[in-house]
């Protein structure tokens, strides 16, 4: 391995394919096993879970001894064992193949690759994953229609080495190869989850790539009040969808102790988050027939993935198993998801801390469902602000900052999207007319065919206090 390369390995730290030890230890043998039963992958012997670089002894007892650890698992697993010295000491690189004999174990049992941790399982767990979702996982296959460079957006791979805080390498296939975004076994090629990530027109490689977001009037599907399709790329999609549940779910300004205004949402922003992130990592994508729905209505949001659960039901919400590890590895590395599969979890915690109820359907479809409440918690308040309280919502918010010069309705709707003229109205239009943040330039003729709506000084004064909130 050139110097160059195990830079690069050791700055975009633990991940799918790279884990580091100080030394080594009682755990390699999990480590190896994991790796095996996974994609492969590299154990890099001398660095600290930080990225410190410490170093190892690299004799030829050392490399004997993991050699003795491979070879002791059931079946053998095969490695390749290279010494290399860096910044002035030698490390160790120990290289773990796929197993081709699937499951492979150690003494201490089964073990899996999740993300950047080695998870354990048991053998029918292990077998039931691969008779459920296949040997071949969807986002490490490569995307045969995908040309590279040309369909390669680069801003967007710029834009995800940044977020993740990984410096831009001398020579991108390397490393687009060593996070699973490529592969180079018969010549570089963009694995579907670097076309999902790093693609321009994705949907035409990959159709059934689309979040649906819906708001519905009343409970049921009767009528549709917004809509949105997003079919960008995973991060975009993930954000727009999250700014569509922000903006069609109420909100509440808060005082606590003298502090400043902290905004709350009726359904906790995390709980949502983590809903989103669980419907793209996880879902089938082999399932072409559908995609992803966020559902709103009055009394509830569902989020809606096809794909069943990958385990036995008994250990929903304790145990998480990647169908997608190379999507999930990404959203890990940009900090949205966790190292470890507790998301479930830190739903129901969060729910329950504000008596909101929330369950979950894992059938061939897995539904979250997110009950909203009729008003949000006053408990967690010491006093609520009545100027902005409810008036400024996340409507109101985007309808001020197109006021900021007259603008008619049909103006305003065309903007923000929005067909239904009596959703625009009772949502946007009144409630900042009402509050008094915006005015019609023809007050006497509030009918007229030329009537427009501008920002008040108290509407101006409320953005210039609020530029966080506002966007500005």
């Amino acid at each position: 391995m050139k110097k160059r390369e195990l830079k690069e390995l050791i700055e975009q730290g633990e991940g799918y394919f790279v884990e580091f030890k100080e030394q080594i230890g009682v755990s390699l043998d999990r480590e190896m096993v994991a790796f095996a039963n996974a994609s492969g992958g590299k154990i890099v012997i001398g660095v600290a879970d930080s990225g410190k670089i410490i170093g190892c002894t690299t004799d030829n007892t050392v490399r004997s001894k993991v050699q003795d650890i491979a070879t002791n698992c059931d079946p053998r697993i095969l490695i390749h064992i290279e010494t290399v010295r860096y910044e002035g000491v030698k490390l160790l690189v120990v290289s773990v193949e796929e197993s081709p004999d699937k499951p492979v174990r150690c003494a201490k049992g089964f073990f899996l690759r999740e993300g950047p941790n080695s998870q354990k399982l048991t053998r029918n767990e292990i077998l039931a994953l691969a008779a459920g979702a296949g040997k071949f996982k969807f986002d490490m296959q490569p995307c045969i229609s995908f040309n590279y460079p040309e369909e390669f957006e680069d801003t967007k791979w710029r834009h995800f080495l940044d977020k993740a805080g990984i410096t831009s390498p001398e020579n991108s296939e390397d490393l687009l190869t060593n996070l699973g975004f490529a592969e180079d076994k018969a010549g570089f090629r963009i694995t579907n989850a670097g076309a999902l990530f790093f693609g321009g027109d994705i949907v035409s490689h990959i159709r059934h790539n689309f979040i649906t977001c819906v708001l519905f009037k009343g409970i049921t599907k009767t009528k549709i009040l917004d809509r949105k399709d997003f079919k960008s790329d995973l991060f975009s999609n993930y954000k727009d969808a999250f700014r569509f549940l922000q903006q069609h779910l109420r909100f509440e300004y808060i005082i606590k102790d003298g502090g400043p205004r902290k905004e709350i949402s009726e359904i906790p922003l995390e709980v949502l988050r983590e809903g989103l992130v669980n419907a793209i990592v996880h879902r089938d994508y082999y399932e072409e027939g559908a995609g992803i729905l966020v559902e709103i209505y009055d009394n509830r949001v569902e989020i809606i993935n096809p794909g069943r659960l990958l385990f036995d039901k008994s250990k929903f919400g304790k145990l998480s198993v990647a169908r997608n590890p190379i999507i999930f590895d990404a959203f890990y590395r940009l900090g949205i998801t966790e190292k470890i599969g507790s998301g479930i979890a830190r739903m129901r915690e969060a729910m329950a801390e504000r008596g909101i109820e929330i369950t979950f359907d894992t059938e061939d479809f897995f539904i979250a469902t997110l009950t909203r409440p009729e008003t949000i918690q006053k408990e967690v308040t010491d006093q609520v602000t009545p100027q902005v309280t409810p008036q400024v919502t996340s409507y109101v918010k985007d309808l001020l900052l197109l006021c900021k010069q007259p603008m008619g309705r049909n103006d305003l709707q065309k903007k923000l999207d929005l067909k239904d003229r009596e959703h625009f109205r009772k949502t946007y239009l009144l409630p900042a007319l009402n509050a008094g943040l915006i005015e019609r330039t023809i007050p006497d003729k509030p009918k007229s065919r030329l009537q427009k709506y501008i920002l008040t000084s108290k509407g101006r004064k409320w953005l210039e206090e609020n530029p966080e909130q506002a966007g500005t």
